[in-house]
């Protein structure tokens, strides 16, 4: 969309709202009346306190969102208004390269300066929880978090209900939300997100909503457009979501894995009809950079301390850097459905819904590309591929955020073309603050295990 094109439909709406990212991926937002929209704020911006996003100290925050007219679509739960998403500026007009969106452009442009690719194409899928009630406290008087689901009533099982893990798309009535979804997916796709599907998952009150293959700035711009209308939808039916990767102890967690593959035009990178699982040597090595520098890339796409409760053995989460054929225990799944060479690509099993998209995304495609730099054999790096073998022998994966944030402060050189070392370190400081909040908490199963000693 044009300008010109724009101020023609701005003028069949009162608001115009700007959507901007923060540092941890999240929207935020300010609404302008069409009214007061001029071309500078096309070309100039509109300005904003960038502390209060997570980006800078408040002694020097003033940076400036610019509107990115390829995003305009209305904004399905508010009336009369129109939505765009921003794109983050300096006040000299350079750009302001701890924002998402140029994170994650950075790192494409790299990959085409290399002539490996010029696309990174990907499908992340989206696991989620909706439960009926989540109430939780944090106080001086008590610590807990209480969850009602419709679709069991703990300890009791009140029917119709889904045993513990056998909820693998179930029909109605024990998939509880089967129309709110399907009014979730009808927003979604009148907005312009391309769903392939959406199933019941194999916990209780859990479900997915799987992406088609696409752009990954694109794919990265929606996930939070998903949290968006996901939460609004469950709201009006007076339910709640969560993208938590854990909320519920020794159930199934919610990942965000994400298929990806390179392209070249139309040319899949990735495919070769006569390659280990018919990939490619690039696929391969993509294969060995990424899985070389997992316990780095995690920081980006597991970084939250409840992101290393669901990556535990027994619930198809990966533990190790791993790959196979099929393997949904493995670090990175080669689909075994994929028969066409077009679509030919990995699965990366380790992200889950509190990364930042963008962040998360350029993080995996940087550390792939790394590996296809360096010409990395993932057999030879011993990372399989493992098919049933004993895997006792290859290292865990870091098991708690404290471990992927050591990973990153020793290994993050092959971050540099798109993360700036001060990003990084002031990404390592926030996170690791969050881990000593976290650890000042009882927890009430300390009471379990030491209230009587």
């Amino acid at each position: 969309m044009n300008s010109e094109e724009f101020f023609k439909k701005i003028k069949d709406y009162e608001y115009l709202d700007l959507k901007i990212y923060d540092i941890n991926g999240g929207l935020r937002h300010v609404t302008l009346p069409t009214s007061y929209v001029t071309p500078s704020v096309l070309t100039d911006g509109v300005g904003f306190d960038a502390s209060n996003f997570g980006y800078m100290h408040t002694t020097f925050s003033d940076m400036i969102t610019v509107p990115d007219l390829s995003t305009v679509a209305e904004d399905p739960f508010a009336d009369e208004t129109l939505s765009v998403l921003c794109d983050v500026i300096l006040t000299d007009k350079t750009a302001f390269n701890w924002y998402p969106r140029n994170v994650l452009k950075n790192a494409l442009k790299h990959v085409k300066e290399l002539e490996i690719a010029n696309k990174m194409i990907v499908g992340p899928e989206m696991e989620f929880n909706i439960f009926k009630s989540i109430t939780h406290e944090v106080s001086e008087r008590a610590i807990y978090v209480k969850i009602k689901s419709d679709e069991t009533n703990w300890p009791v099982m009140d029917e119709p209900a889904i045993p513990n893990d056998r909820g693998y798309h179930v029909l109605p009535p024990f998939d509880s939300t089967y129309d709110m979804r399907n009014e979730i997916v009808s927003i979604l796709t009148e907005i312009g997100m391309p769903i392939k599907y959406h199933h019941h998952e194999v916990g209780i009150s859990q479900f997915e909503i799987e992406f088609q293959l696409l752009d990954a700035l694109e794919a990265a711009d929606w996930i939070p457009m998903l949290k968006y209308v996901v939460r609004n939808v469950v709201n009006d039916y007076g339910y709640v979501a969560s993208f938590l990767p854990k909320p519920l102890h020794d159930h199934a967690g919610n990942g965000m894995h994400v298929h990806q593959y390179l392209a070249r035009g139309t040319k899949n990178v990735f495919d070769d009809p006569n390659g280990l699982y018919s990939l490619s040597k690039t696929a391969l090595s993509y294969i060995a950079g990424l899985l070389k520098h997992a316990p780095a890339v995690m920081a980006f796409t597991n970084p939250s301390t409840n992101s290393y409760k669901r990556l535990v053995p027994g619930f198809e989460a990966p533990t190790k850097p791993s790959f196979a054929l099929g393997n949904r225990d493995s670090a990175i799944r080669i689909p075994a459905y994929v028969n066409d060479g077009k679509v030919r690509r990995i699965e990366f099993r380790m992200p889950d819904a509190t990364a930042n998209p963008h962040y998360a995304m350029a993080a995996m495609l940087l550390a792939g590309i790394d590996g296809v730099k360096n010409d990395l054999d993932p057999q030879k790096a011993g990372f399989g591929p493992f098919n049933g073998e004993d895997v006792s022998n290859v290292p865990d994966l870091p098991t708690s955020l404290d471990q992927s944030l050591d990973a990153l402060e020793k290994d993050h050189e092959f971050l540099s073309p798109a993360f700036t070392s001060d990003l990084i370190e002031a990404w390592i400081e926030k996170k690791r603050k969050e881990i000593r909040i976290v650890n000042s908490i009882p927890n009430p199963i300390e009471y379990e295990l030491y209230f009587g000693i």
